[in-house]
C-alpha cells in the first residue's frame, strides 16, 4: 500500500469553480466568468508509477469558425464580352477579379493577361483539409484527418468543450480514437494556418457509459485516477494513464479504461485524460473512487497549474469546472497531489 500523508501547501492555493460555456484557452486564462471558488481537499502521494513526460509551453493563437456559406452562379447569363472574345486556358487557374476586371474582360489585352500563369496562386489544387469519423466499440469515434499539403503540421481537435493537440504525419494525415461526449458528436479540427474541417457522427451507445474528463495544457503533470470496487494503488483495479486498459473491457461490461488524448512530443500541447466506465452494462456492483492528481516535477514545481474537469452521464456533458493549484516547491519532486472532490465517484449497480 502506498503511504498517504496530508501536507499544507505554504502560500499555495487550490480552488475549483464552475464555468459556463468555457473551455481551456491558450495562454493566460480569464476566470472572471467563473463562480466563487470552492476549497478542494489535498493530499500527497509517494511512489506512484511515473507518468509520461509532459511538454513545455508554447504560444498558440485560437481560431473561431463563424459560418460557412455555399454560393453558386448562373453561367448562362454571362455578358457577351466574356463569351465572344475571351481566350480561355486549357488548364483552369485561380485569379482574383473585381467589377472593373469583369467589365473589361472583352478587351484583348485584358483577356491575354488573364491567361498568364500566376506566380503565387491563392490556392493549390488538392490542398484540402478533410475530416472523417466512424463509430467504434465503447462509444468511441475513430477520426481521420487528411491535409496532404500540410505534413508534420500541428492540429487541434475540439469536441463538446474538450480539446487536444496532435500533428499530421509526413504525408499530412493523422488518425486518433476519441471518446464521444454527445450522441450527436460534432468534431472540429483546426490547423495552425486557419484551415479546418468538421464532421458529425451519431453515437447511440453513449448512454450506457459514464465519462470523467480532466484536460490541461503543457507541463502541468495532471492525470485522472479510478479505483474500482475497493482497489488500492497499483492493484488491477487502479486505472489511469500509466495502466489505461483497453476499450474492449468496457464494451463487455467488465470495467473501465482511460484514454489519454494529445501528443506529448508537441510543446504546449492541449492534453486530456478521459475515464470511461460501462455503467449501463456493468457485470459487478460497488463504488468507483475518482480523483485528479498532480505529480510534482521539475517542470511544474513551485508553479501554478490550471486544468478543467468535465463529466458525462446519461449522454449529457456537464459544464466545465476550473481547477487551479500552486504546486509545492522543487524539494517535493516525485510526490503526487491528490485532489479530492473534483470528480464524482461512481456508484455501480450490476446489470448482469
Amino acid at each position: 500500500m502506498i503511504k498517504v500523508s496530508t501536507i499544507a501547501i505554504a502560500g499555495g492555493t487550490l480552488v475549483m469553480a464552475a464555468a459556463i460555456g468555457v473551455f481551456m484557452q491558450t495562454g493566460q486564462q480569464d476566470t472572471s466568468s467563473f463562480a466563487p471558488a470552492t476549497p478542494v481537499e489535498t493530499e500527497t502521494l509517494s511512489n506512484l508509477p511515473k507518468d509520461t513526460q509532459t511538454p513545455g509551453s508554447i504560444q498558440e493563437t485560437p481560431v473561431q469558425l463563424a459560418a460557412i456559406t455555399l454560393t453558386s452562379s448562373d453561367v448562362t447569363r454571362l455578358p457577351d464580352t466574356m463569351t465572344k472574345a475571351a481566350q480561355f486556358p486549357l488548364t483552369p487557374i485561380l485569379v482574383a477579379t473585381g467589377d472593373e476586371d469583369m467589365l473589361e474582360a472583352g478587351n484583348d489585352t485584358a483577356a491575354s493577361d488573364a491567361t498568364e500563369p500566376l506566380s503565387e496562386p491563392r490556392a493549390e489544387q488538392g490542398c484540402f483539409v478533410d475530416l472523417a469519423g466512424e463509430t467504434r466499440a465503447a462509444a468511441m469515434v475513430a477520426l481521420k484527418l487528411s491535409a496532404p499539403c500540410q505534413p508534420n503540421a500541428r492540429v487541434v481537435f475540439h469536441h463538446e468543450g474538450m480539446k487536444f493537440t496532435s500533428a499530421t504525419d509526413d504525408e499530412g494525415y493523422v488518425q486518433v480514437l476519441v471518446p464521444a461526449l454527445a450522441e450527436q458528436a460534432a468534431f472540429l479540427a483546426m490547423m495552425d494556418d486557419g484551415n479546418g474541417a468538421a464532421v458529425e457522427v451519431e453515437v447511440g451507445s453513449l448512454s450506457f457509459y459514464d465519462r470523467s474528463i480532466v484536460q490541461w495544457r503543457g507541463d502541468a503533470g495532471v492525470s485522472i485516477h479510478a479505483l474500482e470496487f475497493g482497489a488500492d494503488y497499483k492493484d488491477a483495479g487502479h486505472v489511469w494513464a500509466g495502466a489505461p486498459r483497453d476499450a474492449k473491457i468496457a464494451a463487455v461490461g467488465e470495467g473501465g479504461f482511460v484514454t489519454r488524448l494529445g501528443d506529448t512530443s508537441i510543446d504546449g500541447a492541449n492534453m486530456a485524460d478521459v475515464y470511461t466506465f460501462p455503467t449501463g452494462t456493468a457485470k459487478a456492483s460497488g463504488d468507483v473512487q475518482m480523483s485528479v492528481e498532480v505529480e510534482v516535477t521539475e517542470l511544474n514545481c513551485g508553479r501554478e497549474v490550471t486544468a478543467e474537469v468535465l463529466q458525462v452521464s446519461d449522454a449529457v456533458v456537464s459544464e466545465p469546472s476550473l481547477l487551479s493549484v500552486t504546486v509545492p516547491d522543487c524539494d517535493a519532486v516525485g510526490d503526487f497531489l491528490l485532489l479530492k472532490n473534483l470528480v464524482d465517484d461512481l456508484k455501480i449497480a450490476s446489470r448482469s
